[in-house]
């Protein structure tokens, strides 16, 4: 037992002893403050006694580095710590200044994606990548979750060249069409640098080109403005899309045309008659084109060719008879013209007529052109048909012209019977024409008053001698022949009544009222047939079944009573400022589509942020100015966004589905 005992003492006195043997020594040094064991301290240098943080030691590193390194290690550690030891150990400098730039999403690609983040990372080799980086930072959170977009566009990125980045970077809005095309898109930004206002210019013509459909379309728009510069901006400014789509078709036409033309009357010819100046180009060199339009020029015909899809084509191939029945009928000539006849001599019989009779042959050609009966007679006897038709045509609405006034004169009260009793009308004049030949109307159609027509029995007589030659009156010659006789009556009761000085009387007051009444009613017709383009689109909107007849009427009288359409035309630039970019796009896409030019559709764009759907869309009332707006800003908006959309569309694999 007392053995155990001593045992047990000695190995607690072991214990002690050995416990006493590792403690340090307490010493003291010169200034009396008692520390720990000389071996146990820290070098001398003053650091602190615990082992510093990583941060701390990152930090340290840098001490002596360039000021720059200095302030983007010391900003990265401050936001990011552990974070930005991390990457700093892995990718060094280039990987800190990733994170910097695109925050948070560095750290994603860091630790979900570390192939996309060295990517990224050996791009910053120039300060330009940086920045472009820093102005797509929150369109890359957008696009954490899409693995197959984020990978096409860093591998794009990746790819550019220094002096693509720093044109991406000095105007970040254009990034979508620079990967789009990054030769050509580049170097056009690069050769307008000093221009500032023609650069913008350029840039909103390409940016409102789709590139869902890859570049072919930028590139076409390229190859415009590096073939015409200087005429693909003015149009561009004057006459938006339309305006540059028509360089992009005619550019050597216009180049051809040079002063001889404005460049709005140029557009605008070129604009109306497009079609017809694409067949002439399929036979003919731009020059002749161009020389067709000088001459159009010289003879002062600029409004009428403008005012009308044919009028080009009238003037061309007629001459001088198509040029003489479009000064006088007006554009809508070359609408009768090849719209109503397709026959070669019924054509030229058209053309002739209106060119000797202007709006009243074009009256009655559009409104008779499907009549078998008048087409039978203006081929056979030519414009001479249309005044006695228009004459006798204008009878029912100048009575009604009449009738409507509250207060009639005692010429035009007797106009108004003569007119009520004769019931004449176009219709019948044609099937008079038809049966009995031109000369039986020859009367009808003389504009000039005779003297013999105010003789005593004139128009009984010649009713008689219709008669006699087995011709049927009209109601006309019927109604003139009974006011006549009615003054012969008021002769022979003042001659029987032995008051010669009153049968004088009676004679002069015949005379003087014929003549008035034919002429009121001639003036009234007149008027009328001056208002014929009216006139003719209100018959035709009474007698053409369907809405869309009446809409087309509709559109066509309101384009009338603008002006017409040069004169809207003209107006285009007025309009073009106030013009949202879906219309700018709506109006313009079937001009830019037939120049092969495929223009962006604005539809919202649909993206995540944190999980969250979010819709982005371009304001509804936004325009042009909206657009060069977004390239002078320093940042990127939804703008770019949805052309970044657009460009990534084009790159993204087609599902065999939809191939």
């Amino acid at each position: 037992m007392k053995r155990t005992f001593a045992v047990v003492a000695l190995l607690a006195a072991l214990g002690v002893l050995a416990k006493l043997a590792v403690r340090p020594v307490a010493v003291t040094d010169r200034s009396g403050t008692a520390g720990v064991d000389v071996s146990a301290r820290a070098p001398v240098g003053g650091e602190a006694a615990s082992s510093p943080s990583p941060e701390d030691d990152l930090l340290a590193r840098y001490r002596e580095a360039p000021a720059e390194d200095r302030e983007l290690v010391a900003r990265t550690v401050e936001r990011y710590r552990r974070n930005a030891v991390a990457i700093e150990r892995s990718d060094g400098l280039r990987g800190l200044k990733l994170l910097d730039r695109l925050d948070l999403e560095a750290v994603f690609l860091f630790e979900k994606h570390p192939t996309e983040f060295r990517r990224l990372r050996d791009m910053l080799s120039d300060d330009a990548a940086a920045d472009l980086l820093l102005h797509w930072r929150e369109y890359f959170g957008m696009k954490r979750a899409d693995e197959t977009d984020r990978k096409l566009l860093i591998a794009e990125l990746q790819g550019l060249t220094p002096l693509q980045r720093r044109m991406a970077a000095k105007y970040p809005s254009a990034l979508p069409l620079i990967l789009a095309e990054p030769a050509g898109v580049a170097e056009l930004m690069a050769a307008h640098q000093t221009d500032e206002s023609a650069l913008v210019d350029h840039l909103v013509i390409l940016s409102l080109i789709s590139l869902e459909n890859g570049a072919a379309d930028v590139r076409s728009a390229l190859r415009t403005i590096d073939d015409h510069p200087t005429l693909a901006v003015d149009a561009f400014r004057r006459y938006g899309l339309e305006g540059f789509a028509l360089v992009s078709l005619y550019g050597p036409v216009l180049e051809a045309l040079g002063a001889a033309t404005t460049l709005d009357e140029s557009l605008i010819l070129l604009r109306v008659n497009t079609d017809y100046v694409d067949e002439l180009l399929q036979t003919h060199r731009p020059e002749t084109v161009a020389r067709h339009l000088r001459h159009v020029k010289a003879v002062g015909l600029v409004r009428e060719v403008g005012g009308s899809p044919n009028a080009l084509r009238l003037a061309v191939e007629f001459g001088a008879s198509g040029e003489k029945a479009l000064a006088k009928a007006g554009p809508d000539a070359a609408d009768v013209v090849f719209g109503d006849f397709a026959d070669p001599t019924l054509r030229n019989q058209a053309v002739a007529a209106l060119g000797d009779h202007g709006a009243m042959a074009l009256a009655m050609l559009d409104k008779y052109a499907t009549d078998p009966d008048f087409r039978e007679i203006l081929r056979l006897h030519g414009g001479a048909i249309i005044p006695p038709i228009a004459q006798a045509d204008a009878g029912p609405e100048t009575l009604a012209l009449l009738q409507s006034k509250p207060q009639r004169s005692f010429t035009e009260s007797l106009a108004k019977t003569a007119l009520s009793l004769s019931g004449d009308d176009g219709q019948t004049v044609i099937r008079m024409i038809q049966a009995d030949g031109l000369e039986r109307v020859a009367s009808l159609s003389d504009q000039e008053l005779r003297y013999y027509q105010f003789l005593p029995l004139y128009d009984m007589l010649h009713l008689g001698n219709v008669l006699r030659h087995g011709q049927s009156p009209t109601t006309g010659e019927a109604a003139w022949a009974l006011l006549d006789g009615c003054f012969v009556v008021a002769d022979v009761l003042s001659l029987a009544a032995i008051q010669p000085e009153a049968a004088v009387a009676v004679e002069a007051a015949r005379t003087e009222v014929k003549a008035a009444v034919r002429e009121s009613a001639r003036s009234a017709g007149r008027e009328l047939i001056e208002a014929a383009a009216p006139t003719t689109a209100k018959g035709l909107a009474r007698t053409e079944a369907g809405d869309l007849a009446a809409r087309r009427l509709s559109r066509w009288w309101t384009v009338r009573s603008a002006g017409g359409v040069y004169q809207l035309m003209r107006r285009t630039p007025e309009a073009l400022p106030r013009m949202t970019l879906a219309q700018l796009a709506a109006t313009a896409r079937p001009l830019c589509a037939k120049a092969g030019l495929r223009l962006s559709l604005w539809n919202p764009v649909h993206l995540l942020r944190e999980g969250v759907d979010l819709t982005l869309k371009i304001p509804a009332d936004r325009g042009l100015k909206y657009v060069a707006a977004q390239f002078a800003q320093a940042g990127v908006g939804v703008f770019g966004f949805q052309k970044m959309e657009e460009h990534l569309a084009s790159r993204r694999p087609k599902s065999p589905s939809g191939s």
